[in-house]
């Protein structure tokens, strides 16, 4: 009975697979966690310290080592069998935030327990990203890897609805510790379910080119010496490198987009509070109504881009849903010219277009990656692509933040969206990108 509706509904297509559906439920349950624990970390640190400077350094200790561990895990996501390393980094997860819930539990908690954890989180993040991004090819179909990218792309959308709120509760009712379990405890069971998966067997990948093919001869047969396991690693990061550099519209999008990151999701992650706060003079209710909207958004592409997997001109499709998401990021910053009811409309359309079109652009690209690039090759370009993504983004919040405190947070997000689409159009001047499918 099932089948047929799954068949209707394209998007969920890839819950026919049973390997795929132990793998979303699990992380589904480790998202809600995730976002449980963020809340309930913001107010254990602020119980701490009373500091907002804090909270950036646990953030900071967070992104360091999952940048500078990304390119390593994206080599070993081709080495390792990729399962393995979901549940190595789910429970070790699962273990570092329950012996944080224990500490809470006995009041020994302190600020640098936090950081210290931050850190190692960083670390399994590193690992997980990569391997979690290139395994979908190894649980289903090729004409459902859309399908398992808006799934996955939904997960991640619950998580942020839904986690923050089950943090909420659970501090305003138990205090952090129950949150911290909670977290703790998502994670065993993501790993329970990693566990069970039983993985199909590897499709015949796409044929790699005539350079990585001698690229990867050259390693296998000592143009670049196997004398040891770092010189491997080497050799192996290398040719993801050379893989990525060679094909346009896959170096093309990484460079743009780590700009674009900085031009729209610094904005929204700096900005936003004070553009709330000071021009539309609302309170902090109307912040988390924004939040929701964007994460609704997302909601929304992800799943009408994955109930029409194949469209033709994917590359201008990805394009054009980044230039909705400047136009929307304009638009929050000119909303305030309008009368206090249009006002508090527009901006809630404009974060639900900035939502959808980030929802859009990331199933169209994960889902491009997935079929385009060798499958022994995936680790590692999922890392140099997860690389280019975070690492702009330090400059880009520090930068962000001095012009809204220069020019104001409306005229950021003005000058950010702008910033967008002229991005939007040097993609769009690209060829390759125009006419990829």
């Amino acid at each position: 009975m099932k089948r047929p509706r799954i068949k209707r509904l394209h998007f969920m297509r890839a819950f026919s697979s049973s390997p795929f559906t132990l793998l979303w439920i699990g992380q589904t349950i480790s998202q809600l966690g995730d976002g449980a624990y963020a809340t309930a970390l913001a107010w254990q640190v602020l119980s701490l310290t009373g500091s907002g400077t804090a909270m950036g350094l646990v953030l900071t200790a967070l992104s360091i080592p999952q940048v500078i561990f990304l390119l390593i895990g994206g080599v070993v996501a081709d080495r390792v069998p990729r399962r393995l390393i979901l549940f190595l980094a789910d429970i070790s997860r699962a273990l570092m935030v329950l012996l944080v819930a224990v500490f809470s539990y006995f009041h020994w908690l302190q600020f640098w327990h936090l950081i210290a954890l931050s850190f190692l989180f960083g670390v399994a993040s590193g690992f997980f990203f990569p391997a979690y991004q290139a395994i979908p090819p190894q649980l289903v179909p090729q004409d459902a890897r859309t399908s398992a990218n808006t799934l996955t792309a939904l997960s991640r959308q619950l998580g942020l609805l839904i986690g923050p709120l089950l943090g909420a509760g659970a501090v305003a009712l138990a205090g952090p510790t129950s949150a911290f379990a909670f977290d703790g405890i998502s994670f065993a069971l993501s790993a329970c379910c990693i566990l069970a998966m039983r993985l199909v067997r590897q499709r015949t990948p796409p044929s790699p080119s005539s350079f990585l093919a001698q690229s990867n001869q050259e390693i296998r047969h000592g143009t670049i010496k196997r004398q040891s396991t770092l010189k491997k690693a080497g050799g192996d990061l290398y040719a993801g490198l050379l893989y990525v550099t060679q094909i346009p519209w896959i170096w093309i999008t990484i460079v743009l987009f780590a700009l674009g990151n900085v031009c729209l999701s610094s904005p929204m992650q700096v900005s936003l509070p004070k553009l709330v706060h000071d021009t539309y003079q609302v309170g902090i209710w109307f912040l988390g109504v924004l939040g929701t909207a964007s994460a609704c958004g997302a909601m929304i592409g992800s799943l009408v881009i994955g109930q029409f997997p194949s469209p033709r001109r994917r590359g201008l499709i990805a394009y054009l849903s980044i230039a909705l998401s400047g136009l929307g990021t304009i638009a929050l910053g000119w909303a305030w010219l309008m009368p206090p009811f249009l006002e508090r409309m527009i901006a809630i359309l404009a974060c639900l277009c900035f939502g959808t079109g980030i929802g859009v652009f990331g199933v169209i690209w994960i889902s491009l990656l997935q079929e385009r690039v060798p499958i022994d090759m995936q680790g590692r370009v999922f890392s140099i692509d997860g690389l280019g993504s975070f690492c702009l983004l330090p400059i880009g919040y520090a930068l962000v933040g001095l012009l809204t405190d220069r020019i104001g947070p409306s005229l950021t997000f003005v000058c950010g969206g702008l910033g967008a689409l002229i991005l939007v159009g040097i993609a769009l001047s690209v060829r390759t990108i125009r006419l990829l499918d």
